[in-house]
């Protein structure tokens, strides 16, 4: 029981080098897991229809100011965008440093056999398909498949890791180890998103003004309403 929780554990550090818990909103069926939000920070006020006049201006007036504090202080939409992308794609430059691990790796652990050449194949898909399909990413929006398709590939590899409990046994402690290929790679991807997560910032404010927009019209439909019914 012990080495099973060991396995999978190790199989859940490894998956976590790429697979980031923290999407833009508007239900998309594909979703990044370094883009994804789930969390809304202004929201339409409930049962609007039982508010009075006065508190429905109040309402208005509050996110209006709010508003308008956030577009002083914020690059525009499409700006914030393409800097947050500069800083995704540093970091997608150290995962792909992966092609360069995993032959050392095949080395160090002594892999030979079916084993060798299926790492050795996700070595060449990382370093022709997925390189070439980054060539297609110019956009927020172009990562987020680009970023899935990453993902499912190296997910695979940790899971062919996974059927070869020996090795995979070696691969839970390197992660841990700085000193070792594997190690090191963990710690610099991690340093490298943590950057992400710092300039993830730079397009919040685009959700809070679109979340903003949303309520002022809401408010201001209901406010609408209730001049019309006293004519």
């Amino acid at each position: 029981m012990q080495k099973i929780r060991l396995i999978n554990a190790g199989l859940y550090i490894a998956m976590m080098l790429f697979i980031s818990s923290t999407s833009f909103a508007g239900g998309e069926t594909i979703k990044s897991p370094i883009l994804d939000r789930v969390k809304v920070l202004h929201t339409i006020p409930e049962n609007l229809s039982s508010l009075s006049l006065e508190q429905l201006h109040s309402e208005r007036e509050t996110r209006q100011r709010d508003l308008t504090v956030i577009r002083q202080a914020s690059d525009e939409p499409e700006v914030a965008k393409q800097q947050l992308l500069k800083t995704i794609m540093a970091h997608d430059d150290m995962r792909l440093k992966i092609v360069d691990v995993i032959p050392v790796m095949i080395e160090d652990y002594e892999i030979e056999g079916k084993f060798r050449d299926s790492l050795l194949g996700y070595s060449n898909t990382f370093d022709v398909d997925i390189r070439n399909a980054r060539e297609d990413v110019h956009t927020i929006e172009d990562y987020k498949s680009y970023d899935f398709r990453f993902s499912a590939v190296y997910m695979s590899m940790m899971f062919k890791f996974n059927e070869n409990p020996e090795f995979h046994k070696k691969l839970v402690a390197d992660l841990q180890d700085p000193d070792t290929p594997i190690g090191m790679y963990r710690k610099e991807l991690d340093e490298s998103y943590a950057k992400v997560e710092h300039d993830k910032y730079l397009i919040q404010n685009i959700y809070s003004v679109n979340e903003l927009e949303q309520a002022i019209t809401a408010i201001d439909e209901e406010i609408s309403k209730r001049k019309q019914a006293e004519l």
